[in-house]
């Protein structure tokens, strides 16, 4: 899989989408409760020391003398002189948490409480915090740690399945792709049952198998119904031809060779839809097969006083069947010259071959239905036509995974174009 390819499946994969979503949550609720624990962990903690400090304070009677020892400042609210002159300011306020950005007396904090001592005298109490603050500083690290650690394992754990997920969704896409271009025979081949990607695979299998039997049914009913029709139906022409001349004797042999072309193509679109493989595929280049069927249908074209144009522009070869795409561009002049105006254009152009024709056109809500077998407009059938011809055309296409692109020729009638994939 290409860099892009894979770009594509990280920012479509659901489940490395679910892990992102975990994650964050994970996430926010790691950096709340951490923040929660830090923060009210350090007002629980400053609280405690104030009770501390109070009983130091109280148990304490200064006299006019300093009562600092072991690491622990008790002095008079007015004998500052020697202290840091933050000490002054939260003293000022009636005591709080000074922040050095020197060490003093070894410690860069210090928690301040201004009380009475035993005797009812004011009294400065204070105390280090460099310890409490290593504490909190730890406790944070371990914390945000292990959030970072748990985010990580998530996503690599959301990243490891996405992939997994993603290999046998890409199996089950790859057998549907496979199955809307015309391949019955695909299947995702995944027999596990593990969750429900393994369920739906095996769905997949088994709804492929049953179109394919349901196909293959239909066809072969098909086909067979149009062979044995052939028979009675050559029978019938025999006896007509021995018939004396005569207007009905020559409308019934149009008739039985009409229907005669009708089975033909029935089969032949049989055939074509049955085949698999590229067996009888060859590089054809396009310039020269359009110009031998320009070639071949123009004397006709003449004949009908319609005026065939060709124009072949950078045309490239291509891996088909040749011979398929004979009868399928044939069948396309077919049905210019049937339906169409008098100006008939075959084209072939990089990739893409093209049969235009400058008649009154199809409603383009219509292009779906006209390809599909026994499909005429006109709802009195009356016109000349089987329905098929489209539709074999749309079997050469899918044969040969081309695309069947039908527009509107400027300024009316209808293009019919067949492009191919490159070599």
């Amino acid at each position: 899989m290409s860099l892009a390819g894979n770009l594509t499946w990280l920012r479509r994969s659901s489940t490395l989408r679910l892990a992102l979503i975990l994650s964050a949550i994970f996430a926010l609720c790691m950096a709340t409760a951490a923040y929660i624990t830090i923060t009210v962990g350090s007002d629980v903690f400053e609280r405690r020391i104030d009770t501390t400090l109070d009983a130091l304070a109280k148990a304490s009677a200064l006299e006019g003398a300093r009562g600092d020892r072991f690491g622990v400042i008790l002095r008079h609210p007015d004998d500052l002189e020697d202290l840091p002159i933050a000490f002054k300011r939260v003293v000022a306020r009636g005591g709080g948490t000074v922040e050095l950005s020197d060490d003093f007396r070894e410690s860069e904090a210090w928690r301040v409480l201004v009380d009475t001592d035993s005797q009812g005298a004011p009294v400065m109490a204070a105390v280090p915090l460099d310890d409490a603050e290593d504490a909190f500083e730890l406790l944070g690290g371990v914390l945000w740690t292990t959030m970072l650690t748990m985010i990580v394992l998530t996503l690599v754990v959301g990243f490891a399945t996405g992939i997994v997920a993603q290999r046998r969704l890409k199996r089950i896409n790859s057998t549907l792709s496979a199955l809307a271009s015309g391949d019955l025979s695909a299947r995702t081949e995944i027999t596990r049952n593990k969750d429900d990607l393994d369920d739906m695979a095996r769905q997949v299998d088994l709804t492929a198998a049953e179109l394919e039997r349901l196909v293959a049914q239909t066809r072969h009913l098909s086909a067979n119904l149009a062979h044995d029709l052939r028979t009675p139906l050559a029978r019938l022409r025999s006896r007509l031809e021995s018939l004396p001349e005569g207007v009905e004797r020559g409308a019934a042999l149009e008739e039985a060779e009409r229907l005669s072309g009708i089975f033909d193509t029935i089969m032949r679109v049989a055939r074509i839809e049955a085949a698999q493989g590229t067996d009888g595929f060859e590089k054809v280049d396009l310039a020269d097969l359009m110009a031998d069927m320009s070639m071949t249908f123009g004397p006709v074209i003449e004949d009908a006083g319609k005026v065939l144009q060709f124009d072949a522009s950078d045309a490239e070869a291509v891996f088909a069947d040749r011979q398929m795409l004979v009868q399928a561009v044939a069948n396309l002049i077919q049905n210019a010259m049937r339906y169409g105006g008098d100006k008939i254009n075959l084209a072939a152009r990089g990739h893409t071959i093209s049969v235009a024709d400058n008649g009154p056109g199809v409603a383009s809500e219509k292009y779906a239905e006209i390809i599909k077998p026994m499909v005429r407009l006109d709802a009195t059938r009356q016109s000349e036509g089987t329905g098929l011809g489209l539709a074999l055309v749309r079997a050469v296409a899918d044969r040969h995974g081309a695309d069947l692109i039908l527009s509107q020729t400027d300024p009316h009638g209808l293009t019919v174009t067949l492009k191919f994939a490159d070599l």
